[in-house]
């Protein structure tokens, strides 16, 4: 009976995993704040959990296939508490909830300024009067905001990425500051572009660690002149 309890238990919590949403401003911090409660539950229901097992004799733990030793890892595996999860939902926090409307508010200045420099004659030329510019920006605002910076679209999944991203470029100036100029021009790099180079493999992903830079170097360098 108590196996049937705790199979039901893992198919039930199982399920309740929820689905990755995008959500703007003060509702990303909501979802990150039910995260975060989710979590809580999850670790208190499975610390009772693990409390109720161990209350129980030898005897009875065999009686539901339980050794005392796999307590712990029963639990986990009943209630698990995703803190990796928490810290996905935190780095979405942060993107969407601060970033995110601070970039699109910055590209709608942008875009009001530009349409204020014109003159009225400029302005009816592209069917709009100085009073609808405002109007005008707030409509594409969609098409203005476009996609984020890749640096910044890179921390909604993990808030490191940019950190692990410089730490690979440092790397691979590194390892390419100790070839020769020849060496350089046989993969076609110059070494004045060894930074920028460097910068913007890891910023596109192409290097995770120093062995991979040689590897992609030959697509993605700029060939000695």
């Amino acid at each position: 009976m108590n196996r049937i309890v705790i199979n039901q238990n893992v198919t039930s919590h199982g399920a309740q995993t929820p689905a990755v949403t995008r959500e703007i401003g003060l509702a990303a911090f909501a979802r990150f704040g039910r995260a975060l409660t989710d979590t809580a539950r999850r670790v208190y229901a499975r610390t009772q959990l693990e409390n109720e097992l161990y209350g129980l004799d030898d005897r009875s733990l065999n009686d539901i296939g339980v050794s005392r030793g796999s307590i712990p890892a029963l639990a986990r595996e009943a209630l698990p508490a995703s803190e990796d999860g928490l810290f996905a939902e935190f780095s979405r926090m942060i993107v969407n909830g601060v970033l995110r409307p601070v970039i699109d508010w910055n590209r709608r200045r942008k875009a009001r300024a530009t349409l204020s420099a014109l003159d009225d004659r400029l302005l009816a030329d592209i069917g709009l009067a100085r009073y609808e510019i405002d109007a005008h920006v707030a409509r594409l605002s969609g098409a203005i905001n476009g996609p984020l910076p890749a640096a910044v679209a890179a921390m909604e999944d993990d808030m490191t990425a940019p950190l692990r991203a410089w730490s690979a470029a440092r790397a691979t100036v590194k390892e390419l500051s100790r070839l020769t100029d020849r060496q350089l021009m046989d993969i076609g790099v110059i070494r004045g572009d060894i930074s920028d180079l460097a910068g913007d493999l890891a910023e596109r992903g192409l290097i995770g660690t120093t062995g991979a830079a040689n590897t992609n170097m030959q697509s993605s360098a700029p060939k000695a002149a």
